[in-house]
């Protein structure tokens, strides 16, 4: 079953790329941001049922709409859980000001049958880009905000330093030796599926941190301070020795089965990389061949004869490697025809809204025949239902990962509804 959880690393991930999004446009200089949490859903659900409570949700989510009105978007994180971006705030006061409207629209009653449901709204509140910088830094801030508001039964909070320095969240972003002792970071694995046939060809392992401090971390808060020190080639040997001994089993039972493992920016310029995956290959017994190392289409222009080398010694070893995100970086044609891949993975800002927007459409089947064309393996990201499986389909992609399919789900449950299904499905055609 689908956590909150889950669907929310999703949901920010879309969130960050719009903020990014705006950040682009000429006519803004400043964005706030709202991250809002509804309270009193379980109380209400228990009174009038979900469908009253999903009825509550549906109409807050169009209130929330009103109140941005055409300065920015809302966004619905999980089913209780909302993001709000403004465009220009005039100041600090603006944000607060638009708070106090959530707070207003939050609490005015629904009608459910005879009765009335109300909610109240607790929000976080931060403008980039100051004090935040970066669009993963508005969002920390926010949560921490948040956070503070929920502690201190406050409508909303606006962010302060103060907050960051006294966070449970801010005090091991580096100490990775500490966090793999105790086992904190685990990895999720999400599958990868041939589309035509329906089975089961490989899983990408993601990174999670389960802090004792501050619970379920996205690697979106961590990730952008470790990948800048040295502790990115610590965390990197702990994701490749352990998604290789997962996944040990899985190759066996499944001949057609990749293990697909992310690389930093930092770890491409690390003179150790081949010794790091070399060890763990070692270490695991995992051949090398079921290995696909995925590269950031960025990360592969920045020193680009440097990349081909490195990347040229893990082709001799056998690896296998694929650009992640195509289609929404910097990589140019000479790139593909140049570096020595394997795999091209469409970004899912293409690949969501291709069943019903012919130009995106056009797009993804425009980088399937491309890539096809240089003899790499297509995968398209962000499968959500059956209409874009479809879609992809028609367009002779040949395989896919996402939501449609499964969320990231520990190695144990992985194997459960994934490999073990796979033995079955292959009994019963025997």
């Amino acid at each position: 079953m689908t956590s909150d959880t889950e669907i929310a690393h999703f949901r920010f991930s879309l969130l960050l790329k719009e903020i990014d999004a705006m950040r682009v446009k000429p006519e803004v200089r400043t964005i706030a941001m709202a991250l809002i949490q509804l309270d009193g859903m379980e109380e209400i659900n228990e009174r009038f049922g979900y469908l009253g409570g999903d009825k509550v949700l549906k109409e807050f989510a169009e209130r929330l709409t009103g109140v941005v009105g055409h300065n920015g978007n809302a966004f619905e994180i999980t089913g209780t859980s909302f993001a709000l971006l403004i465009e220009n705030p005039i100041h600090e006061g603006d944000a607060v000001s638009n708070a106090e409207k959530i707070a207003n629209v939050a609490s005015e009653p629904v009608s459910i049958g005879t009765g009335k449901a109300r909610v109240q709204a607790r929000m976080g509140l931060s403008i980039l880009p100051d004090p935040a910088v970066t669009a993963e830094e508005l969002l920390r801030q926010c949560e921490l905000a948040l956070t503070a508001a929920r502690r201190h039964g406050e409508t909303y909070r606006l962010f302060t330093p103060s907050l960051a320095e006294n966070s449970d969240m801010n005090k091991s972003w580096f100490d990775i030796d500490v966090a793999i002792e105790q086992g904190e970071f685990e990895l999720h694995y999400q599958p990868k599926i041939d589309l035509r046939a329906g089975r089961l060809v490989g899983a990408e392992a993601l990174i999670r941190w389960q802090s004792p401090r501050a619970g379920t971390i996205p690697p979106s808060y961590f990730m952008p301070d470790i990948k800048s020190t040295e502790g990115v080639r610590k965390l990197l040997q702990f994701v490749l020795n352990t998604a290789m001994a997962d996944a040990r089993g899985w190759i066996e039972r499944i001949p057609a089965f990749s293990l697909g493992v992310n690389l930093a920016q930092k770890n491409i310029s690390d003179p150790e990389l081949l010794d790091v995956v070399n060890a763990a290959l070692e270490n695991t017994g995992f051949p090398p061949e079921k290995l696909v190392l995925e590269i950031a289409e960025d990360f592969l222009v920045d020193d680009e004869p440097a990349v081909q080398v490195q990347l040229g010694r893990l082709r001799d070893r056998g690896i296998r490697l694929a650009v992640d995100d195509f289609g929404s970086g910097r990589c140019s044609l000479m790139n593909l025809k140049t570096l020595p891949l394997d795999q091209v993975k469409i970004d899912q800002s293409f690949v969501v809204p291709c069943p019903s927007n012919e130009t995106d459409r056009r797009i993804v089947a425009a980088l399937v025949q491309l890539g096809h064309a240089l003899d790499l393996e297509v995968v398209a990201e962000g499968i959500e239902d059956a209409d874009i499986m479809q879609t992809l389909l028609s367009i002779g992609c040949e395989i896919g990962e996402g939501f449609h399919f499964s969320h990231p789900i520990p190695a144990d449950r992985f194997d459960e509804e994934w490999v073990c299904r796979f033995d079955r499905a292959r009994a019963d055609s025997a």
